[in-house]
């Protein structure tokens, strides 16, 4: 093992050990949060018991469960007080909460009686996000910090952007989130790759890849009249859905478009550098293999996304006796629509990021690559 790689080894072990701390100290924190009051339930059995059986007019059977769970308080002005609670909770557990024995919940105590507001699960968050980065420093070394950066950078720019769309009531939302994919893809590749050629390049045929994309699917929507584009069905509340969904879409598109740009441009980018002599026909044949092998695996991926994020709904839609086409429309229509748009752009950014290598990192003048092609024919 190379000098290296041990102190990417060591690198992530102390980063580790340093998140297993954190973990820890998060499971047994309770005084640090002040709107409700930390509890432990303190039952080695908990009490279990059916209350009645429920059945709908579909034939879908649940169960109305209700358990006695002794709590002791662990921070607040009640700390050190004991109570006892009831629980009611549905074994779906769709809108209600099973609970365990000794489980850290979150309670809030009005007139000496705990209502149950939702399990503690800070620290699990500290333990995936310390998983997490424990993996990108043994694969990516001190590289990674310049993607945690690059993620805290793009959550603050997010938050900011929310922000701004609220303060506008929506208005202009297209041109908003459009302005927020410059941004994210400007800074997430500044940081990533440093300011230079490379990354421009880069930069440019992401945004040529969801412009692009996003205009046609845009015009083809308006040439269709939009129909069967049932924006009624996403889960929106304060502002116009349909906005709501086009912005959706931008971001989704970016997030395809970006990491496929990177792939390649940077992959020719090497192949320049280690082949002095390549030609343009060459270089073109060489991004166009490159996009035919990630196209695949990246639209899968979308919609396979897609597919586990509806999932839940169309079996709760479907074993409610409705219709495929129904169902298709109220929980997969929007998602499927979305994807397709990702999908458009992925292929059309294999085109933008192979041409913007061409103009942008080729080192040597374009008569001497035309001469070059006729020499070799």
């Amino acid at each position: 093992m190379n000098f290296k790689w041990k102190k990417k080894y060591t690198a992530a072990i102390i980063v580790a050990i340093v998140g297993a701390v954190l973990t820890v100290l998060t499971y047994f924190a309770t005084d640090i949060y002040q709107k409700d009051e930390v509890a432990l339930i303190t039952d080695d059995k908990i009490k279990d018991t059916l209350i009645e059986k429920n059945e709908d007019v579909y034939k879908n059977q649940d169960q109305t469960r209700q358990q006695i769970l002794h709590l002791k308080i662990l921070s607040g002005k009640h700390k050190g007080e004991t109570y006892t609670t009831k629980n009611v909770y549905y074994p779906s557990q769709l809108t209600t909460q099973k609970y365990h024995v000794h489980q850290r919940i979150f309670v809030n105590i009005k007139k000496g009686d705990p209502a149950i507001v939702n399990p503690k699960r800070d620290w699990v968050l500290v333990l995936v996000v310390t998983i997490t980065l424990a993996l990108m420093v043994t694969i990516s070394g001190k590289h990674s910090i310049a993607l945690v950066i690059s993620m805290a950078i793009s959550w603050v720019l997010f938050y900011l952007i929310i922000v701004w769309d609220v303060h506008l009531n929506g208005s202009h939302i297209i041109l908003l989130f459009g302005l927020a994919d410059i941004i994210f893809s400007f800074f997430s590749l500044l940081i990533v790759q440093g300011f230079n050629k490379k990354m421009l390049v880069t930069w440019l045929a992401t945004l040529l890849g969801v412009f692009v994309s996003f205009a046609l699917c845009y015009v083809i929507m308006k040439l269709t009249g939009e129909s069967e584009m049932k924006y009624e069905t996403g889960d929106y509340a304060t502002q116009d859905p349909r906005g709501l969904f086009l912005a959706q879409t931008l971001i989704g598109i970016l997030g395809a478009v970006m990491d496929e740009a990177t792939d390649i441009v940077s992959s020719l980018y090497e192949l320049i550098q280690t082949k002095k002599d390549i030609t343009m026909k060459q270089l073109v044949q060489s991004g166009r293999t490159m996009g035919q092998e990630i196209m695949g695996p990246l639209i899968n991926v979308l919609v396979l996304i897609f597919i586990a994020g509806a999932l839940p709904e169309t079996i709760l839609y479907l074993r409610d006796n409705n219709t495929l086409a129904s169902t298709f429309g109220f929980t997969l229509s929007l998602g499927a629509t979305q994807s397709v748009i990702s999908a458009i752009g992925i292929v059309l950014t294999v085109i933008f990021a192979t041409g913007c290598s061409l103009f942008f990192i080729k080192d040597r003048d374009w008569k001497s690559l035309f001469k070059k092609e006729g020499e070799n024919k």
